[in-house]
Formats: C-alpha cells, sequence, structure tokens
C-alpha cells in the first residue's frame, strides 16, 4: 500500500512540477512572446505597410457591423455571414485593411454558423493573444497589419492542425482567384514558403496555463480521493460494490494525461 500511494504522490510531485516549470518559462519569455509570432520564412515580396487609424476614420470607412466586429471586439450572429457558402478558390481578406488572412482551401464546415479555417495564411496574416472577457482565458485571432478583432480560434479543427479559426464573416471580404492577380502571385507565394516550415501561429502561453492547472488540481483532488480509500484493500477483498471506489482513480488519471498533453503541446 504504502508503496503504491508513494508512486502516484511522485505522479503528482511530478505533474505539478510540469505546471509550474511551464509558467516559469513563460514568465521568463514574456518579453519576447510577440516576437515568437514573428515569421520564421523569408519573404521576397513587400506585405502591406501597417495600418493604424484614429476611431473616427474606421467608422467613415467601415459599416456599422464591421465596426462594432473589427474595432468593439463584436461578434455577428451565427449563419448570418455570406462567407459561409463560399465555394470558390480565393483568398478570404481583412475587412478593414484588405490583408490576406486565409486561403480557400483551408475553410471546413465546423457547423458553428462563422466561417472557419484550420489555419491562417502564415505567421505574416494573423496574431493570437488571450481574451479573458468570458473569465476563462480564450484566444482571440487578430489581423497583424491593423488589430481588428477577426475572431476565436480552438483546439477542436481538423487534421492537419487540429485547430478551428472561428471568424466572423463581417469582418473579412472574398477575393476569388483571378480577380486581384498580384494578391493570387503574393499569397501563393506565403503559403510556398509555409509548406517548408510548418505550422503558422502558436497559442499564446497564457491562455493554456490557466486550463493546465485547473486540470492539475483536479487530477490532485481525485486520485488523493482514491488513495485514501484504501485500493488496495478493496482490490483484495474484490466485490461489484467496490467499482465505485475505481471512479476517483478514472476521474483523476483522465486529468492528469489531459494536463500532461497540454504541457507537452505547450513547449513543442
Amino acid at each position: 500500500m504504502n508503496t503504491f500511494k508513494d508512486l502516484i504522490t511522485r505522479v503528482l510531485i511530478i505533474l505539478v512540477t510540469l505546471v509550474q516549470s511551464t509558467a516559469f518559462t513563460f514568465q521568463a519569455n514574456s518579453i519576447s512572446t510577440r516576437s515568437s509570432l514573428l515569421p520564421i520564412h523569408p519573404t521576397s515580396f513587400p506585405l502591406f505597410a501597417k495600418v493604424i487609424k484614429s476611431d473616427e476614420e474606421w467608422r467613415q470607412q467601415l459599416s456599422p457591423a464591421a465596426f462594432n466586429v473589427l474595432r468593439r471586439e463584436g461578434t455577428e450572429p451565427p449563419f448570418s455571414s455570406e462567407l459561409n457558402d463560399v465555394k470558390q478558390p480565393g483568398t478570404f481578406a481583412c475587412a478593414g485593411c484588405g490583408s490576406p488572412l486565409f486561403q480557400y482551401s483551408t475553410k471546413y464546415n465546423s457547423g458553428t454558423g462563422w466561417p472557419s479555417f484550420y489555419d491562417a495564411i502564415d505567421r505574416d496574416a494573423v496574431d493570437l493573444k488571450t481574451d479573458y472577457k468570458l473569465v476563462m482565458p480564450r484566444t482571440e485571432v487578430t489581423c497583424k497589419n491593423c488589430g481588428g478583432h477577426l475572431g476565436h480560434v480552438f483546439d477542436d479543427g481538423p487534421k492537419p492542425t487540429g485547430k478551428r479559426y472561428c471568424m466572423n464573416g463581417v469582418a473579412m471580404q472574398f477575393i476569388p482567384v483571378g480577380d486581384d492577380l498580384e494578391l493570387d502571385e503574393s499569397v501563393a507565394k506565403r503559403v510556398e514558403n509555409v509548406s517548408y516550415t510548418g505550422t503558422t501561429v502558436k497559442t499564446p502561453m497564457e491562455t493554456v496555463l490557466p486550463s493546465i492547472g485547473l486540470d492539475a488540481v483536479v487530477a490532485i483532488l481525485f486520485l488523493s480521493s482514491f488513495l485514501n480509500d484504501k485500493p488496495l484493500e478493496a482490490i483484495q477483498n474484490w466485490k461489484m460494490e467496490n467499482l465505485t471506489l475505481l471512479f476517483p482513480l478514472g476521474v483523476g488519471s483522465f486529468y492528469a494525461y489531459s494536463a500532461v498533453k497540454k504541457i507537452l503541446s505547450a513547449l513543442a
């Protein structure tokens, strides 16, 4: 019994240490977080200039709905965007500044009612930051060129990235292939470069840490409860009603696995 309990205790200590280590790593690198989002590939074409305008200038340029989303971080009603129905090759660009964001080839039907993509064009397309508006952190997606709010990205998307960029359609415009040959060429070059460098934008560490901490706490609580119920004695004196004693072990193990998986993913 003591050996088994010592083993579980050591596992918990390792888990907590990993969480703390990840937190310290984030703190030490917090200054360079933005720089980690910069392009990791050379670009042979000019990117759009950084766009900075006053609220009044944006109001004059954008529709009320687009201004509410892009400049006030609002959310359009689901199934309200015509971009949900786009089914032809082309580029989805920012409605504020025209900067290319997503390719049609990465668009898919997520069933959420908002245009969804599994990847951005490259690291020059979008920025990611942590959003605490709903208390629990979410990863907000903004246009890297003008800072306009686009939506959020989640970890429940399809392969190969596993990401779901859930975007507001009113924050974007669609340019079919052939309508702007210069745009088509520049986007093609950027996508070609990304094919050699792998994934595009990394989720901010501060978005992941609270979720890791919560999983670790739940795992510790349930595994501690399991140990306090004298599991080895229950297994030795086997009865069907003792199956309930395994419930805390199952829940605790699930959350411990979840925490470790998130840590490894964040450090990858």
